[in-house]
Formats: C-alpha cells, structure tokens, sequence
C-alpha cells in the first residue's frame, strides 16, 4: 500500500462517499463482491438509496457503483490488492467529509451486526432477492432446487409469443432501473431512435448500451434515421410546439423507409422490442409516433414503460 503526500479532494458526490466510508467502517477493506451484495442490501433499508442494481453474472450488480470504485481507485482514495479493496492508507481515521454523522454511525451498527462475507452472505442476497440471481454464473452451486425454481419465477413468464412494442425513456431513472423494466418484460431488443445516441447521463450513451445489454441477452440497435435532429428540439416549450413538431415527423415518418424497414426486421426476428429515447413522457417524445404507425399499420400491441 501506498502513502498519500497530498490528499485528494473529497469526493462531490455524495454517493461517493458513502463507498469510501463503506470501506473504512469494513476494516480492514472488502472484496468487490462483499461490496456490491452489502451495498445492495443497506440499499434495500434505506430511506433513499444511493444506487440502483440490476441481475448480473454474480447476482445483484450496480454498473454506477463499479464505475465510482473506479474512478476513486484513479483519484487515490481506494486500494486495490487482486479483488480487495480498501481505503487508501492516509484517509483512515473517521473522516469527517464521508457522509453525516448520522449515517456513519448507521453504517457501522448495520456492519457490525451484518458480519457474513463471500458465499453465505451471496446465499442470503439470493434466498432474500430471488430476481436478482436470475443471471448468476454460480447459482447452481450455491442454491437448492427448491431456490432455483424461486429464482426462475421471480419473473412473470410470456404467456404468448405475439409482437409487442414497449417505449420507455431514460429520464429521470437509473441505468439498472432502466434495465430492469427491460428485463422483466422479457424485451429482446431495444432500438434507440435518437439521431445522436449521446448522453451525460451515466450508462445511456449508445457505446455502453451496447456494450451492456448483449451481457443481458438484448440486442441493441441505433436507428438514427428515425431520429430529430437536436436544433429542432431547442426551442420545445410549450404543448403546442411539440404537437407542431410531431406533426411534421408524422407526415414525414413514412419516407423514412431505411429506418423502418430496419425496425421492421428487428420486430420481425425479436418480437419483444422496445423502442428508447429520452423523455419520460412518450407524449412528449417522437418515438409514440414510431408506435402508433407500428399500433395502426401493422396491429402490434404497444405498451409505455
């Protein structure tokens, strides 16, 4: 382990310090598994959680929570020695800046009394929250038939193999959030029809959908020419400057032939496909005309997320 010469500075956000002091209250550090279950699991007390998680190849995984250890880890606050992790030697000693007093002293009486590490504290996140083993690697090994078989149901089953088209937007919600209305409606595929498949927003750019929903088994595909250039969304105020908007995309999505004869091959091979963009409100977003003409053309059923 290294010395610090300088400190560096406190973490802004306060998410971010609540890892840290994770990590100083769990002396003398913990492995990234440990991390991910414990957080998962205070998350699920707490009156406002910090990070949202999703199925992942050990179970309940946060992709944010992965990325902040990262980032702490290149700015010099955390350790990491093979899979351990732990405070970096020099920000020991309570500190002040983690989080509130309050929550410090909740931290340590919740890991005082949660003391269980590596499989039996895997077992308790899966026996507790079944959903989120459905992806795991090494449930077969750690859980009964019985468990498995809660697992597997912890997910309403398809009752037909019909088309049917879901719209959802990424605002104001998490990247796991977003990925769990995905996978608990068995979507296959999701099409991202922004023009420039660009955010700030942690997890929603284009790059890392793709990178991330193939692992979840969801294809994902950009179609930019059922997008609206960005100029014409600038100065969307009122109600009537979206209907005015939609309108002309209307009438122009028909020769817009590439792009849904693309989502027509995808609908056709995947069935469940959901259609993405930002908004929250489909009303306000252009992909509830993709919808509708899909609803009125073709007669596949359309669900908003």
């Amino acid at each position: 382990m290294r010395q610090l010469s300088e400190k560096p500075k406190a973490p802004v956000y306060h998410r971010q310090r609540l890892l840290l002091y994770f990590l100083e209250a769990a002396k003398p550090g913990l492995s990234k598994l440990d991390l991910q279950k414990l957080l998962f699991l205070y998350n699920k007390e707490a009156t406002r959680p910090h990070y949202a998680f999703v199925p992942y190849k050990y179970g309940c995984y946060s992709f944010l929570c992965a990325d902040d250890l990262d980032l702490l880890e290149k700015r010099g606050w955390i350790e990491s020695d093979e899979n351990q992790l732990s405070l970096a030697v020099g920000h020991l000693n309570d500190q002040p800046w983690a989080t509130t007093k309050g929550e410090r002293g909740a931290v340590k009486k919740w890991l005082h009394k949660k003391r269980i590490r590596g499989d039996e504290l895997v077992v308790e996140t899966y026996r507790q929250y079944p959903y989120y083993a459905l992806y795991s690697q090494i449930k077969s090994r750690l859980l009964s038939r019985t468990e498995i078989n809660a697992v597997r149901g912890s997910v309403a089953p398809i009752s037909d193999d019909s088309v049917v088209i879901f719209t959802l937007g990424y605002e104001g919600i998490h990247f796991e959030t977003y990925l769990n209305k995905l996978i608990r409606n068995h979507v296959k595929a999701l099409c991202d029809v922004r023009k420039n498949p660009n955010s700030r927003k942690f997890g929603f750019s284009g790059r890392m959908l793709a990178q991330i929903l193939p692992k979840l088994g969801i294809e994902y595909i950009h179609i930019p020419t059922l997008g609206i250039e960005s100029e014409k969304r600038k100065k969307l105020k009122r109600k009537q400057d979206y209907e005015a908007l939609f309108h002309k995309y209307r009438n122009r999505l028909s020769y817009k032939k590439d792009g849904l004869s693309q989502l027509r091959h995808v609908i056709k091979l995947k069935k469940r496909v959901a259609l993405t963009c930002f908004e929250a409100d489909p009303l306000r977003c252009h992909r509830h005309c993709v919808s509708e003409l899909l609803k009125s053309r073709y007669g596949h059923r359309v669900t908003d997320l």
